[in-house]
Parts: structure tokens; C-alpha cells; sequence
């Protein structure tokens, strides 16, 4: 019988340990693993679905099986988790550039985003600190309609309807936000969002309108304006150790996977912006739309704000790539 060398022998060892790892894929998201439910299982199972019949096996994990947003960030820089659908915050302090993805009415619709992602040279630029740490980021991931305008009080069509409410912030840029458009913000963590509302710490907040109906909140924000202040996104995350390690045949499965999944998502969303009006109206929502002119002078207020998301070089950068694919 003939041996390996020691040298050879642990090399060999390696490879198929390396072989089995690119095999198994563990992708987390926030939320359950519902896919009639939440947009982000749509893209963890049309992502797994794609890989069926190949060697990748994947095991889904939802919301907090795996750690907080930080803690799935970090796995997978580590090469721990190879898929992450993450907060798109996560990524800021390695990419500031990234946050030109969430300017508040900076952008018409998803599709523009969409556009720039991938017909410009944008996503290239955000992800060169990021595949310094491990990082690769991928796509956009909708998670509903356009964010909104919910409130306990009153209709809103006007920018002045909004001069005597407060709103929960998720940031500073967001109560930069509110304050430009004459209202007030202050910062609340989302699990204490409810309990704020409902004693009066907040008059209502700025997210999509499946938040609302989703946990319940539109037993007390039942007023809603589909002011369309940017897409509702997450990110699609992979670790690049993981995703660098892989043959060539391999990363096409990968890469057709992630397009299965981006296009599960995308169905997802096209197909909940025709429910999610009747929804509302059945939990007892009033849908308030803005008068004409108004999102124009909501945009033309909000666009001070930007600066304190970007500077202004790269603000400029964001902006002569959204502009390359304007009609």
C-alpha cells in the first residue's frame, strides 16, 4: 500500500473539508420562514430552489436563529455564513457609500434602483471596502411597498398636516428627515414602537405599510399616506472567502441562485402591492393620498438632507449614476 506524504496527505485533508463546507449553505434572514408572508423567505426559497440538483444543500435560519444583524454581519466577514439578508445599516460603517441606497425621495421607484445596481458601476464601489473585510454585497432586497407616512392622529395630504406630530425615527439622518418636512422625530427602538404610540411618545413613523399590518399596528396607526420616500430595501450579503473558494461551474449555480432569489423577491413585492391597499382598509386604515404638487415639494424639502447621509463627493456619485439611468 502506498502512502501520501504528510504534507500531501493533510493538503488533500483540507480540500475536501474545503469541499464540504462550499457545499453546505446556510442563508439567515429576518422574520419567519413564510414565504406567503415575508418577502425574505421568497428569496431564501426561490435561492434554495435554484440550487436544486446540484451538490449545494441549504438550511434556511429566520429571524435571531442565528444572532442579531451584527452578529450575522460579522459571520459572515468571518466566512461563518455564506448568505445573509441583512439591514443595509449593517453595512455602513465599512461602506458609508452604501448609504446613498436609502436617500429619502432620491430615487422614482425599485425599478430605478434596480437600474443603477446593475447597469452602473455602483455596486463595484460599495463593495470595495467591504471585500477587504470578507464581504461581498450582492443585491437589494425589498421588503414591501414605498415607506409612507402612518399616524394615530389625523389625514395627511399636506406637508403642513405634518406641523404638530411627532414621529418615531430609526436615526439621526431620519429625524433630519422629519424635521425638514416640519415635524418632529425622536429616536425609539422598535420593539418599544407600540408602547410609544400608544401613550403618546409618538404620533405614528415613517416605514412601508406592511409594517403596520404585520405587527398588529394598525389597531392604533389608522391613518396612512403613500408618500413613496424611498423603497422599503434591505441587502443580499455572502461571505467572499466562502464565494471565492468556489470553481467556476460552482459560482454559476451560485450566481443563478442569487437571480432566482432577487426574481422570487421581486414577485413577491408585485404581487403584495395589490393586496396591501385592501388590507389596510379591512384592519380600518384611511388611506390618504397627497395632494398634487406635494411629493414634489416633500423631495424638494428632503433634498437638504441628504448631506447629512453623504458628502458631497459621493452624494455626486450617487447622483450622476441615478441620473445615467433616468428615461
Amino acid at each position: 500500500m502506498k502512502f501520501l506524504p504528510k504534507a500531501l496527505a493533510i493538503s488533500a485533508l483540507a480540500l475536501m473539508t474545503a469541499a464540504a463546507q462550499a457545499a453546505d449553505i446556510k442563508i439567515a434572514m429576518n422574520g419567519a420562514d413564510d414565504t406567503a408572508t415575508n418577502p425574505e423567505a421568497a428569496f431564501a426559497h426561490g435561492f434554495a430552489d435554484a440550487l436544486k440538483g446540484t451538490e449545494f444543500e441549504v438550511s434556511i435560519f429566520p429571524s435571531g436563529t442565528l444572532g442579531s444583524e451584527k452578529e450575522r454581519f460579522d459571520q459572515v466577514a468571518q466566512g461563518l455564513l455564506e448568505v445573509n439578508l441583512a439591514a443595509l445599516s449593517t453595512g455602513f460603517g465599512m461602506s458609508p457609500l452604501m448609504k446613498g441606497v436609502q436617500l429619502p425621495f432620491f430615487f422614482e421607484n425599485r425599478e430605478q434602483i434596480d437600474a443603477v445596481l446593475s447597469e452602473t458601476d455602483m455596486l463595484e464601489q460599495m463593495n470595495g471596502p467591504l471585500l477587504d473585510n470578507g464581504v461581498r454585497f450582492v443585491d437589494v432586497n425589498y421588503i414591501g411597498m414605498d415607506i409612507g407616512i402612518h399616524n394615530s392622529k389625523k389625514p395627511i395630504s399636506r406637508v403642513e398636516d405634518m406641523s404638530d406630530l411627532r414621529f418615531r425615527a430609526l436615526n439621526s439622518e431620519q429625524i433630519a428627515l422629519q424635521e425638514a418636512l416640519g415635524a418632529t422625530g425622536t429616536i425609539v427602538s422598535w420593539s418599544e414602537v407600540a408602547n410609544a404610540i400608544q401613550t403618546g411618545v409618538a404620533d405614528g413613523y415613517f416605514n412601508p405599510p406592511n409594517s403596520a399590518i404585520r405587527t398588529g399596528h394598525t389597531e392604533f396607526l389608522k391613518h396612512f399616506t403613500p408618500a413613496d420616500i424611498t423603497p422599503s430595501s434591505r441587502i443580499v450579503l455572502i461571505s467572499e472567502d466562502w464565494y471565492a473558494s468556489l470553481g467556476d461551474e460552482e459560482k454559476g449555480q451560485i450566481d443563478a441562485a442569487l437571480a432566482a432569489g432577487k426574481k422570487a423577491n421581486r414577485d413577491w413585492v408585485n404581487n403584495w402591492a395589490s393586496e396591501v391597499r385592501a388590507k389596510h382598509e379591512a384592519a380600518g386604515v384611511t388611506i390618504t393620498e397627497l395632494a398634487e404638487g406635494e411629493r414634489e415639494k416633500m423631495a424638494e424639502l428632503a433634498r437638504a438632507t441628504w448631506a447629512t447621509s453623504l458628502p458631497d463627493d459621493q452624494l455626486s456619485i450617487w447622483i450622476k449614476a441615478r441620473d445615467s439611468v433616468a428615461d
